[in-house]
C-alpha cells in the first residue's frame, strides 16, 4: 500500500510543478546570468616558433577581457611565479612573444568581466614546446665517413654551444671547437642514418640527420679512372671494392661495354648513398662464390648485348648472390635479370631495396632457373616497372632431379611495387614455379598493369596453397579472379586480394609511384615502402 502512495503524492508534486511553469506566459526565460565567467574552452597553440606562440581558445560569454599566464620549464603545474603576465586581451588569439627556445611551456588564461571581480573565472591552460634553434649545419659529402662525422655551426654571440648528441655518443664541445664552429665525432657504424643534435645549456639549437659511408676497412678504394673490369676478373677471394660517386664502364679492348667475368667470393658497394656510382654492364659468374652488390647503379643501356644482368656459369655451390639497394636499369632486347642454366646450387638469392626496370626480356624470362636448385629466391622492398613485357615475372623449372637431399625450396615477393610487368597479353605468368615441393609467399605487393593470360600460375606444381596476403591490384587480369581472356588451366587466384578502383600512384608512368595516402594500398602498407 505505500508504493501506492508513494506513486500519487509523484504524480500530483509533478502537475503542480507543470501548473507552475505553464501558469503565465510572462515568465519565460529571456538570458541566464551565473555568478561567474565560465573557465575559457578550447585552449590551444598554434604556430609555435623559436620565441613565439599563438594562444587561441573559445570566448566566454559575459567576459570582456582575459588575463593570460606564462610558466617556463612547466607542464601544467603552474608552479612558482610566472615568466609573463598579461592583461586585458580582447582578441584571439594572442601571439606570446618573447619565449626561449626548445622550453616546455604551460599557458593559462581566466575570463574577467570589467568592473565586476567577482565574476573573473578559473583558469584553464594548455603546454606546448617551443621550436629548437637551427645553428648546424649540413654535413659536407666529404665530412661524413664511415665511422666519424664533422659538424660544423654558425657561432653566434650569446650562444656558446655547449655539447654534441648522435645516438649514444655524447660529445662535449671544447673552447677550440666552440671558436671553430666545427667538431670531428667518432665511433659512428658505416652505413648508418644518424640525426646529429647540438645544444646549448641543455636546450637544442640544432639538428642535422645524415648516413655514414660504406665500411672502409681493408676496402679497395676505387675511382673513375681505374679499369673496374680488370679489378673484378683479378680479385682475391673475399676483396671489397667500394666505389667514388662517378661512371664505369666494364670495357673491351675495343671499348666496348660486356660482362665482368667473376670467380672470387666479392663485395662491389658504393661508397655514397647520396652520389651510387654508375656502372655500365653486366656480371657474369664463372665460379661458384658469394656475391654482394649495394649502393649501386647498374645500366645495360650501352653496346648491350641482350644477355642478362647476372649470368650464372659455373656449377656447384653458391652460398649467396645478394643486390641490395640498387637500381638495375635494362634494355631493349635484354634477356632478364638473372640466367641459371647450369646444374648449381644457389643457397640464397636477395633482391632487397632495389629498383629494377626497363628489362624488357626478349627470348628469356625476369628471374630465370632453368637447370639449377636455389634454395631461397627472395625479392623485397623493391620496385619492378616496364619489365618482362611478354615473358614470366619468375620462372624456376623443375631441375629436382639433378638434386637430392635438397630442403623445399621457397620463393618469396614481399612489400614490392610492380608496374607494367608482363603487360602484353601473352600467355604467361607472373610466377612460373615448377620446382618440386616449392613454396610459395606473396604479401603486401601492389601490382598494377599486368596482362598475362595465365594469371599467376596454370602449373599444378607450383606450390597449390601459396601464402597470398595484404595484396593490392589495379587494372590487371586474371589474378583476383578469372577474366574474359584467361586460361582455363590457371590453378589459383589472389581471391582475397583488394582490387582498387583508381591506380594508387603519383605518376607510375614517369617512375614515380608515391602512393596517394588516401589509397587503400596506403592505408594497408603495402608496396615497395620507399614510395610511402
Amino acid at each position: 500500500m505505500k508504493r501506492y502512495k508513494i506513486a500519487i503524492f509523484g504524480l500530483l508534486a509533478l502537475a503542480a510543478m507543470a501548473t507552475t511553469s505553464c501558469s503565465d506566459p510572462d515568465d519565460e526565460i529571456k538570458s541566464l546570468e551565473f555568478g561567474r565567467n565560465f573557465s575559457p574552452l578550447g585552449i590551444e597553440a598554434k604556430n609555435v616558433k623559436e620565441t613565439t606562440a599563438d594562444i587561441n581558445w573559445n570566448s566566454s560569454y559575459g567576459a570582456t577581457s582575459y588575463n593570460l599566464e606564462v610558466y617556463a620549464d612547466d607542464s601544467l603545474t603552474f608552479a612558482g611565479t610566472p615568466e609573463k603576465v598579461i592583461t586585458d586581451i580582447t582578441s584571439m588569439p594572442y601571439t606570446v612573444e618573447g619565449l626561449q627556445f626548445d622550453t616546455q611551456y604551460s599557458v593559462r588564461v581566466q575570463a574577467v568581466t570589467e568592473g565586476d571581480d567577482s565574476r573573473t573565472s578559473t583558469w584553464n591552460g594548455v603546454y606546448f614546446r617551443t621550436s629548437a634553434k637551427q645553428f648546424l649545419k649540413n654535413p659536407k659529402e666529404d665530412d661524413i665517413l664511415d665511422r666519424s662525422v664533422v659538424l660544423t655551426w654558425e657561432v653566434e654571440d650569446g650562444y656558446d654551444v655547449t655539447t654534441i648528441k648522435i645516438g649514444d655518443i655524447t660529445h662535449e664541445i671544447t673552447a677550440e671547437e666552440r671558436a671553430a664552429g666545427k667538431a670531428t665525432i667518432s665511433g659512428l657504424n658505416p652505413e648508418t642514418e644518424y640525426t646529429a643534435y647540438l645544444y646549448y645549456n641543455g636546450k637544442q639549437c640544432g639538428n642535422r640527420k645524415f648516413t655514414t659511408i660504406a665500411d672502409l676497412e681493408g676496402a679497395t678504394i676505387v675511382t673513375p679512372e681505374d679499369n673496374l673490369r680488370s679489378l673484378l676478373e683479378n680479385a682475391e677471394e673475399g676483396q671489397v671494392f667500394a666505389l667514388q660517386g662517378g661512371t664505369y664502364r666494364l670495357s673491351n679492348e675495343d671499348g666496348e661495354v660486356i660482362s665482368a667475368k667473376i670467380s672470387k667470393s666479392i663485395t662491389i658497394k658504393g661508397i655514397r648513398s647520396t652520389n651510387r656510382p654508375v656502372i655500365y654492364g653486366r656480371i657474369q659468374l664463372d665460379e661458384p662464390l658469394s656475391l654482394l652488390v649495394s649502393q649501386t647503379v647498374w645500366n645495360m643501356t650501352e653496346n648491350n648485348s641482350t644477355d642478362q644482368f647476372i649470368n650464372f656459369k659455373g656449377e656447384g655451390v653458391y652460398p649467396s648472390v645478394v643486390i641490395e639497394n640498387t637500381e638495375v636499369i635494362g634494355a631493349e632486347g635484354q634477356k632478364g635479370f638473372f640466367y641459371l642454366n647450369v646444374t648449381a646450387t644457389v643457397n640464397e638469392f636477395t633482391v632487397n631495396n632495389c629498383v629494377v626496370h626497363d628489362i624488357e626480356c626478349s627470348g628469356g624470362d625476369l628471374f630465370d632457373s632453368r637447370k639449377g636448385y636455389i634454395a631461397k629466391l627472395s625479392l623485397t622492398n623493391s620496385t619492378f616497372y616496364e619489365c618482362a613485357k611478354a615473358r614470366d615475372f619468375i620462372r624456376y623449372d623443375d631441375a629436382s632431379g639433378s638434386f637430392s637431399g635438397v630442403a623445399d625450396p621457397e620463393v618469396v615477393v614481399d612489400h614490392c611495387t610492380l608496374y607494367n610487368v608482363g603487360a602484353t597479353e601473352a600467355n604467361y605468368r607472373l610466377i612460373y614455379v615448377r620446382f618440386a615441393n616449392n613454396h610459395v609467399t606473396f604479401t603486401n605487393n601492389i601490382v598494377e598493369g599486368t596482362n598475362y593470360k595465365r594469371g599467376f600460375t596454370n602449373q599444378k606444381s607450383t606450390d597449390p596453397e601459396p601464402t597470398l596476403q595484404n595484396n593490392y591490384y589495379f587494372n590487371t587480369v586474371n589474378l583476383v579472379s578469372a577474366g574474359a581472356s584467361a586460361d582455363a588451366s590457371i590453378t589459383w587466384f589472389d581471391e582475397n586480394g583488394t582490387v582498387l578502383s583508381d591506380s594508387p600512384f603519383k605518376n607510375a608512368s614517369g617512375g614515380d609511384f608515391t602512393l596517394d595516402v588516401d589509397s587503400k594500398a596506403y592505408a594497408g602498407a603495402a608496396g615497395d615502402p620507399r614510395w610511402r
